[in-house]
């Protein structure tokens, strides 16, 4: 056909044809030569007229040096993460975003591909801008075209993110395009993909928390890696930035949504796009673009704050403190060297400075607590039965309470403690071990009032004490009011030893007053961290604890027994890390409390609270070894109660009562004596801690030093009731002489009532014998007399008959005569 124009054209077939040909031919020429022309003059004047509005548009912009764009594209905020002393991650320092760094060369070669193919697939040709993307955005915006197919790639998306804004306006645009062609000459590729792979959002985590950076969401998302994300879950997520919040699977609450669509069949078109740039192959394409990457979804977590009530408001608050004094030893500020006000104003400024700096300076905290520890420390606090009945008060109703603390003794470190009960599941706000100071009750008696006499040489374990009615010598209420007692009952001398396992209150005030030292020995628990007010250091009443202590702290003065009298204080952050670097690091203060010789005796004399003193309830409920020392303690009206224990290794602190100071705890049925709570949701703690993690009790002793001699068994002290002890006891022994000679006098005495009783009973037998005998005589003689007045009338009578019958025999001579 071409030959056949070619020919007609070379050979016309008729000269006026060639003519209109040629004519047709110039004008034809000359139209496209003059179109042409016009097209170029139109381009330049275009590109001249865009370039000068592209200049008028950055004119104003300062070119920011190299090092500058490089500092501030690597300036983002990074999640600070808050570690068991045992290793495991507890979560972030609380904050509205999440962000964890990870290297470019620890992500999945998956994301990488995932991310190019889909956002910028010339990344590693061009030079930060494609100008016909660049040019195909910018008409759709012109013409309001609602097909959108954006035209940034990651350098400018980058630029976006942390030099400029989200305006949508020509001259945020032309910005971009420049800063990102400057951002190319400053920085290579993989630097580049490694900051837009830190910096991009990826919506919300499965607990309802904004998530930027790969890492994070990964995490948040999958629950692994971004070095283990297999190829769907690469997909996924790479699809996420261009829509965070339509494509991410998640609610604001960390809920899963219903309806999960538009992210899987984001997912779909990432997996398309790997394959069509040839990343993936057939097989991969279909296996994963067929798989269902619901199940990999995380279901929705609790926050941090929620699974470990207490536990990150302490992490928050030391590392705060710890950070903002890293702070002022930077600028070297030394508050102490400022007034009241200033120094309060400052540290205030230093305070927020160090709060924004957690939240998104990528701090790691390590705290000293061990996991298992703290979580089986949890288990007796969330039992009901462990605890008696709500009391009303004021209005409000309040639940029984307690607070327990574990601490390692050579080290001070907090192992794990219990803020508060739970009730239904949920805590309270307040944290009842770290943040309540209450009274003491008689766990104030060993560290206050025994161990400072047996320093001053005042008393030994085997000192005698005269335990009866008596009145506070220099309390600071200046009345003599009677020492309280319960059941007012008391038992006479009494051994220290014995005063303080039964934790008798006469003979602890006693020992306390006479010393009357009571500056100095309150100093001593001033030494450990205890607060005492300027009242209470001139209060008799010390000894029985009306000083207010915090659980932890109480928990550390007994740890300073176990330690022989160094006191070590607790501490909760074990190291501060920011970038790799060590800001912070615990170092153990130690101070000397008591010498080894006055701790060990009062260690000594604290074993016999558990196998025969006021602990032995817990003692019979004890499942884990040990060679336990401790004290029971009670205040007035059974407002607070108290079990701390020690081994060698480890303390254990545990309190009980109401929120409410005007309530006291109840012995009512069926809730049994308040004691005897305390002291189960103590000898829980153990068992379940030496359950789940055995080594923290051992067979380990608490050894006698060589500072301890007999004779310090042995009542050698100073204490002044001795002699009247002695006294006493000579009184007793008088008495008892006084009434065993009353009662030989009384037994004489009945012995010679006895004697008359039975010689006069002597002598009335030998009367009515006398009598019976002197009857009888009489008797006989009456019986003779009769007897022979008897015979006498029978002889008469006899003599009678005879003379009858003789007159008879007479008669009848007679008669016989006359006839």
């Amino acid at each position: 056909m071409l030959q056949k124009i070619r020919d007609l054209w070379n050979n016309p077939t008729s000269l006026k044809a060639r003519r209109y040909a040629n004519v047709f031919y110039d004008v034809s020429w000359n139209v496209l030569l003059l179109t042409i022309i016009s097209v170029v003059l139109i381009g330049f004047l275009g590109a001249g007229i865009g370039a000068g509005y592209f200049a008028s548009l950055v004119k104003d912009m300062p070119t920011p040096a190299y090092k500058t764009m490089t500092s501030q594209i690597n300036t983002y905020s990074s999640t600070s993460d808050i570690y068991f002393g045992s290793g495991e991650r507890i979560g972030n320092y609380t904050t509205d975003e999440v962000r964890t760094p990870i290297p470019v060369d620890k992500v999945s070669p998956f994301v990488i591909d995932a991310l190019l193919a889909t956002e910028d697939v010339e990344f590693y040709e061009h030079d930060g801008v494609v100008p016909k993307a660049t040019l195909r955005a910018i008409l759709q915006e012109a013409t309001g075209s609602e097909e959108r197919t954006g035209g940034s790639t990651l350098t400018q998306q980058l630029i976006k993110n942390q030099m400029l804004t989200n305006e949508v306006s020509f001259e945020r645009k032309a910005k971009e395009i420049l800063l990102a062609l400057r951002l190319e000459k400053a920085m290579d590729k993989d630097e580049i993909l490694n900051a837009y792979l830190n910096v991009v959002s990826f919506g919300r985590n499965s607990m309802g928390r904004n998530i930027s950076g790969i890492e994070a969401a990964s995490r948040g998302v999958f629950n692994t890696s971004a070095e283990n994300l297999t190829l769907p879950q690469a997909a996924f997520l790479a699809g996420i930035p261009k829509n965070p919040f339509l494509y991410t699977p998640y609610y604001q609450g960390g809920v899963i949504k219903e309806d999960v669509t538009a992210g899987i069949n984001r997912m779909k078109t990432v997996l398309n796009r790997m394959y069509v740039a040839g990343k993936i192959t057939q097989e991969e394409y279909d296996a994963a673009y067929n798989y269902d990457i619901t199940q990999d979804f995380m279901k929705t977590q609790s926050k941090p704050r929620d699974r470990y009530p207490y536990l990150v408001d302490v992490a928050e608050r030391e590392a705060l403190a710890i950070v903002t004094n890293h702070f002022l030893q930077e600028d070297g500020i030394n508050l102490n060297e400022l007034g009241p006000n200033e120094r309060n104003e400052v540290r205030s400024t230093y305070g927020k400075r160090a709060h924004n700096a957690l939240r998104q300076g990528g701090y790691k905290i390590h705290l000293t607590l061990d996991k298992q520890i703290h979580e089986s420390m949890q288990q007796p606090a969330k039992n009901a039965d462990n605890f008696g009945p709500n009391q009303n008060a004021d209005g409000t109703s309040y639940p029984e309470q307690t607070a327990a603390v574990m601490l390692e003794n050579k080290t001070g470190r907090v192992l794990g403690f219990v803020g508060g009960r739970y009730i239904n599941g949920k805590t309270e706000e307040y944290n009842h071990a770290t943040q309540m100071t209450r009274q003491i009750g008689s766990t104030a008696k060993p560290i206050l009032v025994y161990a400072n006499a047996i320093e001053a040489g005042m008393i030994t374990p085997a000192t005698t004490i005269i335990d009866e009615e008596y009145f506070y010598q220099y309390d600071y209420s200046e009345r003599k009011d009677p020492v309280n007692n319960e059941g007012k009952t008391y038992r006479g001398p009494v051994t220290v030893r014995d005063a303080l396992k039964l934790s008798l209150n006469v003979p602890a005030v006693k020992i306390y007053e006479e010393r009357n030292q009571m500056e100095a020995d309150t100093q001593k628990l001033i030494d450990m961290g205890i607060g005492v007010s300027d009242t209470n250091r001139k209060a008799s009443s010390m000894a029985l604890g009306v000083g207010e202590v915090s659980p932890v702290n109480l928990a550390s003065t007994y740890a300073m027994l176990a330690n022989y009298g160094e006191h070590v204080s607790p501490y909760f952050v074990d190291k501060v890390e920011f970038q790799g670097e060590t800001i912070f690091e615990a170092q153990p203060e130690k101070k000397r409390i008591y010498s080894d010789r006055t701790a060990y005796l009062v260690v000594d004399m604290l074993r016999d609270v558990y196998t025969s003193g006021t602990a032995t309830y817990a003692k019979s409920l004890l499942n884990a070894p040990g060679d336990w020392m401790g004290k029971t303690g009670t205040t007035q009206e059974k407002r607070d109660s108290y079990l701390v224990g020690s081994t060698p290794d480890v303390t254990l602190a545990v309190w009980s009562g109401y929120d409410n100071q005007k309530l006291g705890m109840t012995d009512a049925y069926p809730y049994g004596p308040y004691y005897q709570r305390t002291q189960r949701i103590w000898s829980q703690i153990v068992n379940r801690v030496y359950a789940d993690k055995p080594e923290t009790f051992t067979n380990a002793r608490f050894t006698q030093p060589s500072s301890v001699t007999s004779k310090d068994f042995q009542d050698s002290g100073t204490f002044s009731e001795k002699k009247k002890v002695e006294e006493k006891k000579k009184e007793e022994e008088a008495k008892k002489k006084a009434e065993e000679a009353k009662e030989k006098a009384e037994e004489a005495k009945q012995e010679a009532e006895d004697a008359k009783r039975e010689a006069a009973e002597k002598q009335d037998e030998e009367a009515k014998k006398k009598a019976e005998a002197e009857a009888k005589k009489k008797a006989e003689a009456e019986a003779k007399k009769k007897a022979e007045d008897a015979k006498k009338a029978e002889e008469e009578a006899k003599k009678k008959a005879e003379a009858e019958k003789k007159a008879q025999e007479e008669a009848d001579a007679e008669a016989d005569a006359d006839e």
